[in-house]
């Protein structure tokens, strides 16, 4: 069971437009925004040790099997916390060469270590978007050009299906108006360098050898309608290694490098006053695109000569019911397929950690109560089946949270 209250932050209104307001002596404008929310969460098998550290919501890939000690003696947890509060402002200018944007939004839902639920709860700010726009240029960060909002199915859970690329990264993008109802966006987004080699080693260590020296490249056709919205997507980002010897960086050696490459289609289509949404998504070293494949660490593995990418593969499909205007309901399915390749030696590539999905089901329902009011009981039940070489104590891991969620829409 989970509830989550959301309160309106204190906003300022002009008459043109609430919440908007002119800038004394200027031409620009400004509008602030955001809500206080508090997730009350209850878990009724194990769940991520570490959700201060890694996440709070569900994340399939860490969640103990039901074998494992972590899930046979933490049965029934509760965690409270308001850490994704949120706040925003937005302002634009008019200019010569058009008007200029920008954007500067952040929550308090980063990974914090100290003063957790010990002490003061305490938690950390994030930036979510930081960018400035003119005309269809785009620099900054916001979400990836290889995400389609429009095909994320309307769920309750803070992550969502494992099947999107819930990424949020800097770039530089612009997108190009076609035909009426079609645009081509072009990005360079930031690729993963020296950052450490998990969430627990944030760049502190010596000798690791990730690092990066490209950007990722996206490119999003989209096409929008009375019908509804459909894109394509193409990415391509590049894994590099430094070489080491004798367990330390070798200045004599020679990097080496894969390049990774990935795909996605999807629709929002509009069913009478419904909305049906759908998505494929695969590629060889896709990795962190694919929310339940992981970071970049689970895209690729290092034989310490070579780096051989995982291939993965993901959908889903969703369903929204509008039965009035009061009241709605939600269905999603998704499914994740992870395969390892074979290295220049013969050998198959072991599993990254004994956590790796390859089949997840997700069943959420919603509805609103009254306007600026959403609330969302949900049932989410997911599985997991792990390939021989992760080595799993059992062959499957079953959790199932409920959830109800309070906010202004």
């Amino acid at each position: 069971m989970a509830l989550a209250l959301a309160l309106p932050a204190a906003a300022f209104a002009a008459e043109e437009a609430p919440g908007v307001f002119k800038i004394p002596g200027t031409d620009s404008t400004i509008k602030f925004y955001g809500y206080v929310q508090t997730d009350v969460t209850f878990d009724f098998s194990g769940r991520d040790p570490n959700v201060e550290g890694n996440d709070w919501a569900i994340h399939l890939p860490n969640v103990p099997l039901d074998s494992d000690a972590e899930s046979r003696v933490k049965k029934n947890q509760l965690y409270m916390t308001s850490r994704t509060s949120r706040f925003g402002l937005q302002t634009n200018t008019p200019t010569k060469i058009g008007d200029v944007g920008v954007k500067l939004e952040g929550d308090f839902n980063a990974a914090n270590l100290e003063s957790g639920q010990t002490f003061t709860n305490s938690v950390l700010f994030r930036i979510r978007h930081a960018y400035g726009t003119v005309g269809g240029l785009l620099v900054g960060q916001t979400w990836s050009t290889f995400l389609d909002l429009n095909a994320y199915p309307d769920v309750v859970d803070f992550n969502g299906p494992g099947s999107i690329a819930l990424i949020r990264n800097p770039m530089i993008r612009y997108t190009l108006p076609l035909a009426p109802g079609f645009s081509l966006a072009l990005a360079a987004e930031n690729s993963p360098g020296t950052d450490g080699n998990d969430v627990s080693d944030l760049g502190g260590s010596a000798n690791i050898t990730k690092f990066q020296s490209i950007p990722d490249f996206v490119a999003n056709l989209q096409a929008s309608g009375p019908w509804g919205t459909a894109s394509a997507r193409g990415i391509t980002m590049n894994f590099r290694r430094a070489p080491l010897a004798g367990g330390a960086l070798d200045p004599n050696g020679s990097d080496y490098s894969k390049q990774g490459f990935g795909g996605a289609v999807s629709t929002a289509l509009k069913v009478g006053g419904d909305t049906l949404t759908l998505q494929a998504v695969g590629g060889s070293g896709i990795g962190r695109y694919i929310f339940n494949v992981g970071l970049s660490e689970g895209a690729v593995f290092d034989t310490g000569t070579e780096l051989v990418l995982w291939d993965a593969f993901a959908y889903h499909a969703g369903y929204t019911h509008v039965w009035s205007p009061a009241f709605r309901s939600n269905v999603v399915w998704s499914q994740t397929f992870i395969q390892g390749q074979r290295t220049r030696g013969g050998g198959q590539q072991p599993a990254h950690g004994p956590g790796v999905p390859e089949l997840v089901l997700d069943v959420r329902q919603e509805r609103r109560v009254r306007p600026r009011v959403r609330l969302g009981p949900a049932r989410d039940v997911r599985h997991r089946r792990l390939g021989p070489a992760a080595r799993a104590p059992e062959p499957h891991h079953r959790h199932v949270p409920l959830q109800l969620l309070l906010r202004p829409v």
